[in-house]
């Protein structure tokens, strides 16, 4: 198994962001579920203390609209979730924004896109994000395309400083063992590398099993979290940082936008796992 998944469906509904693969639609914390985007305001319902956390997508009925396989392109799933039939949902974002989740399995390789279209009149403010909780199977190095980090250290975890380059920046980009992320802070924020994939890699330091996330450029941010609830790490790719809207920061490094009328925005994902040859001298040195 690639992701750690709840101890029982029971778990899912009061704790459906600590598990399997959530869809954050806002991702991140918005303090009282209040902002104000093009001049009008936005209460979100509060769902995490006195926070509203990532959007409410993923506790929603999906409904499947198509599926099939074959061996060329293997198995596929897709869903459709249309905000402006969800009413909890659309009395505080009354957008009619439609998303069209397609999963699809072939050898390896779980892949994964959603694509949001405005099907109103008025632009919506947008974010999306993942949340993949990668299983651990005994210490694992991780390393991730990172090129800046961010100070989220506020309380409520808002950023007001542009990021900058750390240490750990250097040290995720050339791959670093997983037990050295710093175990004061509950959460890394980093502006990724200007690619238009990006490659994240979690390797086994026991049986050289490696997996692979790859992600494209509408993720120009990535979370590095450590659940204390369950072995994973997970590594999120994310559209904007948390709280986007309310935070001083221009556009280019807050993520903060929205879906025009008409807009059609697609983000795409998948990994794979394999088997990789460790350097002889990189073996020399854990013995």
């Amino acid at each position: 198994e690639t992701i750690a998944g709840p101890p029982g469906p029971a778990a899912l509904p009061a704790r459906s962001a600590e598990f399997g693969v959530p869809l954050l639609c806002p991702p991140g914390r918005i303090p009282g579920g209040s902002f104000v985007y093009r001049g009008r305001a936005y209460r979100f319902p509060v769902n995490d203390g006195a926070y509203h956390l990532h959007g409410q997508v993923r506790e929603l009925p999906w409904r499947i609209v198509d599926a099939g396989g074959d061996s060329r392109q293997g198995a596929f799933l897709t869903a459709e979730l249309k905000f402006a039939e969800e009413p909890r949902l659309f009395a505080h974002y009354p957008h009619r924004i439609a998303l069209r989740l397609t999963y699809r399995l072939r050898g390896a390789r779980l892949s994964g896109e959603l694509a949001a279209t405005n099907e109103g009149d008025d632009e919506a403010p947008f974010g999306f994000g993942l949340h993949p909780y990668f299983a651990l199977r005994g210490k694992a190095r991780i390393a991730a395309p990172v090129a800046l980090q961010y100070d989220n250290a506020a309380p409520g975890g808002l950023i007001k400083e542009k990021p900058g380059f750390t240490r750990l920046c250097a040290e995720l980009s050339a791959g670093m063992p997983l037990d050295r992320l710093p175990a004061d802070v509950d959460h890394f924020v980093f502006k990724a590398d200007g690619a238009d994939e990006r490659i994240c890699r979690v390797i086994s330091e026991d049986d050289s099993g490696e997996l692979q996330f790859q992600y494209d450029g509408n993720f120009p941010f990535l979370v590095v979290f450590k659940p204390p609830w369950a072995d994973a790490v997970s590594l999120e790719p994310w559209s904007c940082i948390s709280d986007s809207w309310n935070t001083p920061l221009a556009a280019e490094w807050s993520g903060a936008g929205g879906l025009k009328p008409g807009e059609r925005r697609s983000y795409r994902w998948s990994w794979q796992t394999g088997t990789v040859a460790i350097p002889e001298n990189s073996r020399k040195r854990r013995e």
